[in-house]
């Protein structure tokens, strides 16, 4: 067996068994019987024997055992422990690699890994991963060919490598872009973990104290015109009650948004009057869509969507899944549309902080007057700071934060205006989303991080919600290096044009492919699926056109017929009780029909078929019409 050929069964292994651990979501301890691949494969490099079968079989026994102790105990879920399965079966197998057929449960085993591997990460690694993957494979396969037609020594096996491997790729390109879309993971559900959303949040809590550290984890990234960037407040939700240690939202009642065409509609807009913002955001642990202003419309793949009184849009579910979306937003100040009772709530207990709200508000004769007397008040008497200590007894965190500490962060000031502006009339409410972000020059999109993650107030002044912010300006962070931007912008582009690649993008392709092509104006609906059957069919025929060359090109056809003619003889011994097996030589097959009392003709079929086989040559046209006679 070629070097070469053992060398690629051990990359094939490792490819698979990689990919799964670059997920990073697979148990360490359960990861040790990998280290087993190396002694396997380097005895398998130096022809050292295999392991006995009852050593292979205990191994195997023991695994099943560790399969059910995984699932049960250890990880609780049986979709990791049937990876973790298929790394100990890589590690068993390269110490019981004797038959062609060992070779490939391997690959088998290898694209099973990586399947499993497509549903546990987004990695832009997990491409590289599947490119060497599958050149390895093509190689492997065709050197596998080459050894059984015996010829593996005579024939140059670059060309046919690069042209198939080459073919292989284009036809899974074109596969990849013409497959319908569908909504969901491989297995119903995608397994990659959500961010757990330590600034963002459906309720504000000031029920703990101590250091906040700033998370600089990418939230989402964000596709929009350059000169629509100002001040970027990225609206989530919307709390109206406090109960004097945290928010919470009562009028979190959804409704279903209408469904037009692609779009969801939460209310009707001119199209020349909406922002629109591709956003692309990281699997959290809430259901909330992120935008600019007032979301007015939303292209996005999902069944539902759905808005509460507060003007918060959710999805049907908690998405397991990066989610791409396009929303097109309102940056005007919304409408007062709703009861502005929910918003003047005020707990028992506070009256100091009401005191304190009417005496810096003294003399301001109109409502944006005193809202702004507060806003200004609490930026620039007070500290922004992430360290925060817990309140001497019986006092309230936001009394101690306007009348002792003086410091905080931004759900302290947030809070504390809420509260002031209705002490002094004003029905108010706390917003939670993020602020800000940063533009990456190198993929022109903006960055959004969890250190992003803010609280503002929107406070019902003559007929609209107006926005302020309180908190004063945190420290600089320090800026993330070129290289990370431009990885970054690698990564976005392996999110945007691979793993989010949609139904509306492979809609989008076929008609920038197809209009031109076939001047069809104003193309249907129903015409895409007729160019998509069409593609099909193409791929199929230019698939089928190429592989006959190559097999023109490179002769491989030329033993077609010898082989077919063999095997039908081997079957027809066999079905007469002749003991023939896989691994069965053309001399065991002699000796058999020998047996059988079918010698006269046998020698000299197996002797031409040797020759055709084996011997680097072709038959000429009277040891064709002899063979095909015979049997």
């Amino acid at each position: 067996m070629p070097q070469i050929y053992k060398i690629l069964t051990a990359v094939l292994a490792f490819t698979g068994c990689g990919g799964l651990v670059i997920t990073g979501q697979l148990n360490p301890l359960m990861l040790i019987s990998g280290i087993g691949l190396i002694p396997g494969y380097i005895r398998f490099w130096k022809d050292m024997p295999n392991l006995s079968r009852w050593t292979i079989g205990g191994l195997s026994i023991a695994t099943l055992f560790l399969f059910a102790v995984d699932t049960l105990i250890i990880t609780g879920d049986m979709f990791i422990a049937v990876a973790h399965l298929t790394i100990v079966f890589q590690a068993i197998k390269s110490f019981d690699l004797k038959e062609p057929w060992d070779h490939l449960q391997v690959y088998f085993m290898s694209l099973l890994q990586l399947i499993i591997a497509s549903e546990l990460t987004r990695s832009a690694a997990f491409g590289l991963i599947f490119v060497i993957f599958l050149v390895a494979l093509v190689t492997a396969m065709v050197i596998s060919h080459f050894l059984k037609e015996g010829t593996v020594r005579k024939i140059r096996l670059r060309g046919p490598v690069i042209a198939i491997s080459l073919l292989t790729l284009v036809i899974t390109i074109l596969f990849f872009i013409s497959t319908p879309r569908v909504i969901g993971g491989l297995w119903g559900k995608s397994r990659t973990k959500n961010i757990k959303t330590a600034g963002f949040s459906e309720k504000v809590d000031f029920g703990s104290f101590g250091d906040i550290k700033l998370d600089p984890t990418i939230v989402m990234r964000v596709e929009m015109p350059e000169k629509a960037e100002g001040q970027l407040y990225w609206r989530g939700m919307m709390l109206d009650y406090f109960d004097g240690v945290s928010w919470r939202n009562t009028l979190k009642q959804k409704v279903r948004i209408p469904k037009s065409g692609y779009s969801f509609v939460a209310m009707p807009v001119s199209p020349g009057s909406v922002l629109t913002q591709k956003i692309f955001l990281e699997p959290l642990d809430s259901d909330v869509i992120f935008g600019l202003g007032t979301i007015a419309r939303i292209e996005i793949e999902s069944r539902a969507m759905f808005i509460d009184g507060g003007g918060a849009i959710f999805v049907p579910e908690k998405s397991p899944k990066r989610m791409n979306y396009t929303a097109y937003s309102i940056l005007e100040e919304p409408l007062i549309s709703d009861n502005t009772s929910y918003h003047v709530q005020f707990p028992s207990g506070l009256n100091k902080i009401a005191g304190f709200a009417r005496e810096i508000t003294k003399g301001s004769g109109t409502a944006m007057d005193r809202a702004l007397k507060i806003e200004k008040y609490l930026k620039t008497n007070y500290i922004y700071s992430l360290k925060t200590a817990s309140p001497p007894g019986g006092v309230n965190p936001i009394e101690d934060f306007l009348f002792n500490s003086r410091q905080g962060y931004c759900e302290h000031y947030a809070t504390s205006m809420a509260l002031m502006l209705r002490a002094v009339g004003i029905p108010s409410r706390v917003v939670t989303g993020f602020f800000g972000g940063e533009r990456n020059k190198y993929g022109g999109y903006i960055i959004v991080r969890q250190s992003n993650a803010h609280s503002w107030v929107e406070a019902a002044i003559v007929g609209r919600w107006k926005r302020f912010d309180p908190t004063p300006p945190a420290p600089l962070i320090e800026a993330p290096s070129m290289f990370s931007l431009y990885l970054d912008s690698m990564r976005m582009k392996w999110y945007r044009y691979v793993v989010n690649f949609s139904s509306s993008d492979q809609k989008r392709l076929i008609e920038y492919i197809s209009i031109p092509l076939l001047k069809i104006p104003d193309m249907p609906e129903v015409r895409v699926y007729g160019v998509r059957t069409l593609a099909y069919a193409l791929v199929i025929i230019i698939s089928a056109v190429m592989l006959v060359l190559l097999l023109r090109r490179f002769r491989i056809y030329r033993y077609e017929f010898v082989t077919a003619k063999y095997l039908k003889f081997r079957s027809s011994l066999k079905r007469k009780g002749a003991n023939i097996m896989i691994s069965s030589t053309p001399s065991d097959v002699m000796k058999e029909a020998v047996r059988l009392g079918m010698s006269e003709g046998a020698a000299d079929f197996i002797s031409l078929y040797e020759r055709a086989r084996f011997g680097g040559r072709g038959m000429n046209d009277e040891e064709k019409k002899r063979y095909r006679a015979m049997f």
